[in-house]
Formats: structure tokens, sequence, C-alpha cells
């Protein structure tokens, strides 16, 4: 392919698609031909500070501005004349480079215009000048945009073009930025001539990479007469309905889009440099907004996008109102609003225009309509535009202390403008898009720009590591456009990576992420089964319980336990005698604990005596302590004993020791008892708190033990008596069962660390309940 491109670099592919490498180098190509094009936007778009600043510098009127924009967008009208000179070109890119080149020279030869002509004849001289630059421009367009349809593949369609739109985002910010210093230091004529100089290199340069960019045979327009080609997209419902839509939200922003710059160069008197960060925080913003709304395109469709963001889009111009020369804060919330708000209108506009536009050759006509029906509305807006600010001028009066004049009306108006095209996106026709409300809804229980931040790095990074940790990081985004990019991460090549995604779909906590988990979990080849079942207990859907209670009966015991422990995330009564019987039929040494845990953690108390009977069956201090922890959680005490066995010695000491003296000041100050109880049940106390002190273990457990003897006598009599609820009864006799079993056993004279933390731990409760004045 390169050597038949260095015999002819102007030479079209004749026949059949493009293979793949060629296919790649397209698409590198167009991202390169990007960056210099965007480098050239910023000199030469006439919305751009630079320009406007040039035409302000030639004398041209404020109100004129919007006259220059307005010409400049009915240039695109020549999109249709490109439709009828292209049909019968048969090499597209001796058709493109030509015209583009003039594009590049005619435009930017305005800085010429001092030069060489009179001063009363430079204004029109600027209009018509960038008038037929604009026309040539739109004349490669379709062409070019056929071209770029053609090569992108559709299954990468979006995520290309969000690659792409934020790569010339970049560009342009790096750029604006950067002349807006050189025009602060420079300044005058010779810094437009500089930069004008460095925008004509730019585009060229754009317009040569085109020369080695493949090229796929696109077919011609030969049949039918052009009339009917003209037509063919008007009979098309849904796209009309669309352009309707999309030329009302263009005619609504085009009536103040001209004078933004100029309302910061000459009335609020910003530096070009200042001007330039103002500018970079809308555009970082938008590059931020493409990762965030293209996730939510795919997942939730175009129409509630659009309908979302038409809200602040029309608050958007009343923000630029509450600003002055002395006292702009409002600007740069404006623009990080306006960036996040356009960055979705964009996308999703483009990407619901590639979706209604057909397959073969006919979609050169309908870009070609799309883009004139648009570049009417867009020469219509500016117009009016110009005459209000004009017509306006003499309007003068503050408004919340900030005065108002003809520049900020025109915002108002805008404002106002755009309601229309809100109701008129009512009509527009979806299949597949939710109600706004539902997607409202949804993006209320995630973190946008943590999911952007995430998505951005999983997609760039090569290294295992931090793919894994980017894919974990969507997951905690909580995001709803974190589901379907996690899905897929769980095919990825590495174990690493799988694992970290099956984890952050449990993160996300939404219902949708149930059934890749499921099926994951029933994979029996699958390396990631564990994960899954975790992550399915925390999303706590009651549609992945079936799955998870087969898991425990999984031959593979890291699958049983992550499945145990997923149900009692879920819960419920029917989960929890499930899991109980599974736990109580057969003992298990290696699944016995996390069982135990889950359970635990249900609150189910008929764990306590198999669990004590069970740690006989354990050498490893670690487990009994594991055990005894989830005893203690079940009795009420949540995580006092993992607390108290985390500490050093010296703390443990002290922390048991004020349990025991809080017990006995408890027991002191109660008046719920008659005094031959209290008496002797202090007295018990008493010698447990000095054997404790004495550091003699065998004492303190005889101690515990004629408390406990005391405090059954003590149940007996008020359950006869009736003078204690049934639940409370019960929760003491599961005290008392706790510590008069784990006495039985021996008191757990091995662990004394351990033993004395449960112990103590299980006292304070059961002197909490019985301290208790409240019956029942």
């Amino acid at each position: 392919m390169k050597h038949r491109l260095s015999k002819d670099p102007l030479r079209d592919r004749n026949s059949g698609p493009l293979s793949k490498l060629e296919v790649i180098q397209a698409l590198r190509m167009f991202l390169y031909n990007g960056i210099f094009w965007a480098a050239y936007g910023q000199i030469a778009g006439v919305f751009t500070p630079i320009f406007t600043g040039f035409a302000l510098f030639l004398g041209v009127k404020e109100s004129d501005i919007g006259t220059i924009v307005s010409f400049v967008s009915l240039a695109g009208l020549a999109q249709l004349l490109s439709l009828f000179v292209s049909r019968g070109v048969q090499r597209k890119r001796r058709f493109i480079l030509p015209i583009g080149f003039a594009e590049i020279l005619i435009t930017l030869s305005v800085i010429a215009i001092p030069l060489f002509l009179a001063e009363n004849l430079w204004f029109r001289s600027l209009i018509l000048l960038v008038t037929i630059g604009a026309i040539m421009g739109h004349m490669v367009a379709p062409v070019f945009q056929s071209w770029f349809a053609t090569v992108v593949p559709e299954e990468i369609r979006a995520r290309y073009l969000s690659k792409r739109t934020i790569i010339v985002y970049l560009s342009s910010m790096v750029v604006a930025y950067l002349a807006g210093r050189f025009l602060d230091a420079v300044g005058g004529y010779r810094g437009f001539a500089y930069l004008f100089t460095f925008g004509i290199l730019m585009g060229i340069s754009g317009y040569l990479i085109l020369l080695v960019t493949p090229l796929p045979a696109m077919g011609q327009l030969t049949s039918g007469k052009f009339s009917e080609t003209l037509l063919t997209p008007f009979r098309n419902r849904d796209f009309v309905t669309f352009l309707v839509f999309y030329t009302a939200l263009v005619f609504a922003l085009g009536i103040a889009n001209p004078f933004y710059s100029v309302f910061m160069i000459r009335r609020l008197q910003i530096s070009y440099s200042t001007i330039a960060i103002l500018n970079n925080i809308a555009m970082f913003c938008f590059i931020i907004g493409l990762k965030i709304w293209g996730g939510l395109l795919d997942r939730y469709g175009n129409k509630p996008v659009l309908e979302l963001l038409m809200i602040p889009a029309i608050l958007i111009p009343i923000m630029w109102l509450f600003n002055s020369k002395d006292n702009f804060v409002l600007l740069p919330a404006a623009m990080f609003t306006s960036g996040l708000v356009h960055s979705g209108i964009t996308i999703a506009v483009s990407n619901f225009l590639f979706a209604l536009v057909p397959r073969g050759e006919e979609k050169t006509s309908y870009f070609a309509m799309w883009a004139s029906s648009v570049s009417i509305a867009a020469f219509i807006a500016p117009n009016i535009g110009a005459m209000l600010v004009g017509y306006l001028e003499p309007t003068h009066f503050k408004l919340a202390g900030f005065p108002v004049g003809n520049l900020q009306m025109v915002f108002i108006i805008s404002s106002l403008s755009l309601i229309g095209p809100a109701f008129l996106l009512k009509m527009v026709r979806e299949e597949k898009a939710v109600r706004p409300g539902y997607l409202l809804g949804h993006l209320r229980r995630g973190n946008p720009f943590l999911f952007a931040y995430n998505f951005f790095l999983f997609s760039r990074a090569k290294g295992e590591k931090t793919r894994a940790q980017a894919a974990y990081g969507m997951g905690k985004s909580k995001s709803p456009m974190a589901v379907d990019k996690l899905t897929r991460a769980l095919d990825d090549l590495s174990p690493q990576v799988r694992s970290q995604a099956a984890r952050a779909l449990g993160e996300t906590r939404w219902v949708e992420a149930v059934a890749p988990l499921v099926a994951e979990l029933r994979d029996l080849e699958s390396d990631i089964r564990p994960e899954a079942a975790q992550a399915l207990g925390k999303i706590r859907s009651r549609e992945g319980i079936a799955s998870l209670l087969k898991a425990l009966d999984d031959p593979d015991n890291r699958v049983k336990t992550s499945a145990a422990m997923a149900l009692a995330e879920i819960g419920g009564e029917e989960v929890k005698e499930q899991l109980f019987q599974r736990f109580s039929s057969t003992f298990d040494r290696s699944t016995f604990p996390t069982f135990l845990d889950a359970l635990s953690r249900m609150g189910d108390r008929r764990i306590i005596i198999p669990g004590i009977n069970g740690l006989d069956k354990y050498t490893s201090l670690a487990i009994r302590a594991q055990i005894l922890n989830s005893l203690c959680r079940v009795l009420g005490a949540g995580d006092r004993f993992y607390k108290l066995m985390s500490t050093d010695d010296l703390g443990r000491t002290q922390q048991v020791i004020k349990i025991l003296k809080e017990c006995r000041r408890r027991l002191l100050l109660s008046t719920a008892f008659h005094n031959g109880f209290k008496g002797s049940a202090l007295q018990a106390l008493g010698r447990i708190i000095v054997a404790f002190q004495g550091e003699r273990y065998d004492e303190l457990l005889d101690g515990m033990g004629k408390l406990s003897v005391l405090v059954q006598h003590k149940l007996q009599e008020e359950v006869a008596s009736g003078e204690i609820g049934a639940d409370r009864a019960v929760l003491i006799s599961d005290y008392l069962k706790a510590i008069r079993r784990f006495l039985t056993l021996g008191g757990g004279r091995d662990m004394r660390d351990q033993g004395t933390a449960f112990l103590s731990i299980c006292l304070r409760g059961l002197v909490e309940v019985l301290t208790k004045r409240e019956k029942g």
C-alpha cells in the first residue's frame, strides 16, 4: 500500500473494502488530521477569541461580529453544491485536497487586508474572504464525512468518535492557551500575523495527512436524478423530526454564540490568556463529559440524555448575566457547566445522526442536507442577534447589582429561545430510549466523574495492575455506566483484571449486574467464581439467591464460603433456614467457621452451642478467635470482640478491667433486684475481678460459673412469676448457654486471652440485659 501511495499520492482505491491494517492506518491518520485541524480551528474559527479579537482590531462593530458569523454559517449551503459536483468524481482525494488548500489560504488571507485595502473595505473584505473559505470547507465536508463514516467500523464508532473528539479538544486547549499568551505578549497586528501564519501551516498539514490516509471504494451517486437524491433524506420521518429539533437548537444558541467572546473582550476586558484559560475549562469539562455521556448513550439512548441536558442548556446564558469587569467569578462556573452540557449534546446528536443515516453512498446526501439545513438556521440566528445588539444598545440597568446591557439582553433572549427545541425534542422518536426521569434516578446513585476518570485509565492503561485498579474504581463510582464496561472486563485476558471487574460489579450495587455475575458463578471453568459470589452479596438482589444456594454445595470450598457470606448480606428468613440446614447437617471443617460467621451476621442464635462445640475441632488460635467473634456478634456485641483482640496486651487488660468494673457498677446501682441476689452477684463479680487482676484464670472461670448459676436461678424465678418478658428471658438464656457451655469445655485454658475477652463481653451483655427496667 505504501508503494502504491508513493507512486501516486492522489490515487483512490478502485474496488473492495479496506483491509484491517488499512483501517488501522486510516483511523490513526484521522487522529493526526484532527490534531492539526483543531489547531487551525482555534485560529481561524469565527467563534474563537483570536479571530473575534482580530475583527475587533480591524474596527468591526460588536453587532457586525454576528453578521460575519451568519455569512460563514450560510456557507453550509455549499454542501448541496458539493453533493452535485462530487457525484461524478471518481478520485475523491483529488477533489478534497485542492479545495481544502484553497479553504485554508483564502480564510487566513484576511491578515493581508490592512496591508492592501482601504479601511472602508476592511469589513466587506473580511466577510467575503471568510465566507469563500467556509464555502470551500463545506464543499469537501460531505465527501470527507462519507470517507470517515465508511472507514470507522460501526462496532467501535462511538468509542472512536469520543477518542478523536478528546484529542481534538486537548489540542485546541493547548493551542488556545499558547496563542492567548503569545497575543498578550506580542499584541497588535504582528501578533495576529504570526498566529494566522501558524494557522495556515496547521490547516494545510491536516489536509496533507489525507495523502497517506487509505481511502476505501465508496462508489458514486449515478443512479436516479439529482433531485431524487436531494429529496431522499426528507422521506425519512425520523430524520426530518430530528433535523427540525436540531435546527431550532442551533438557531436558539446562535443568537448569542457570536457575542460571548465580544462580551469577555469588550465588557469584561479580560486578557486573551485569561480567556484561553476560561475556554480551556469548558473544553476540559467537554472532554470529561464525553466519557460520562458516551456510556449513558450506549446504555439509555440518545433522546433521554438530550432531554436531561436541555434544562441546564437553557440556564447557561443566564449565568453570563451575573458578571462584571470587577467580578466575573460566575464565568468559570458557566464554562464548567457549558463544557459538560454541550459535550453531551454534541455526542448525542452525532450518535443519533449516524444511527439515522442509512448505509451506502446515499449517506452523502443525508450529511449534505443536514449541514445545509442547519446552516440556514445558523445564518439567520446571528443576524437576528446582531440586529438585537444594535437595537438594544441604549439598554442599561442593574440586576442583582450587576450591570445589564445589550449583550446580556441577547443572552436572555437566547435562553428563552431554547425552550422551543426542548419541546420539539419530545416529538423525536427513539425505540430503545428510556424516560429521562428513569435516567436521572440512575444518575443520582452514581459518581460520573469518578467513573469517567477510572474508565479513561482503564481504556488507556496497558499494565494489568493499573487496569485492575481502574476497573475496581469504576465499580466504586456506583455509576450505571460502569456495568456494561465491567461486564465486558469479565472476559479480560488478565486474571487480575477479571477478578477486580467481578468485585467491582458488586460495588456498583446495580441489579443489572446480577445476570452476568450469575453466569460467571455457574460457569465451572471460570476462575473468578468466588469473586462473582461475593459481588452478588454486595448487590443484595434476591435474583441471585437461587444460584448462591446452589453454590453452597459446590466442590470448591472458596465458592462455598463466598456464597455463604453473600447470602448473609442478602438476608431473609428463607435464606437463613437454608444456610442453617447446611451448617448443621454435617460438620465440614473447611467451611464451618465461614458458615458460622454468615449465620451470626443474620442473627441466628441457634449457632451458639454448635459454635462452642466446634472450638475443640481446631488447633489454630486464629480460627478459634474467629468462632468466638461470631458468637459475640450473634449475641449482640457487634465487633467488640474483634476490637478487643486487636489491641495489645496492656490495652486489652485495661479494657477488660473497665468492662468488669462497669458490670459491677451497673449491678450496684440497679434497683431491679432484691438485696439477696444483688449481694451474691456482686460478691461473685468481685471474685472475678480479683482473679483477673491476679492473672488467675482458673479462679476467673470458677467465678463466672458461680455467677451464671445465680443468674440462672434468678431467671427461673422471674419467668415463673411473669416478671420478665419472653424476649429478654430468651436473650438471657442464650448468654447463659454461651458462658456455661464454654466453661463446660474447659474454658479454653489453652486460649486464655481469647477466653477472657469472650467471657467479659458475654458478662457485659448479660448484665446490660439484667439491669434493664423494662419488662418484655
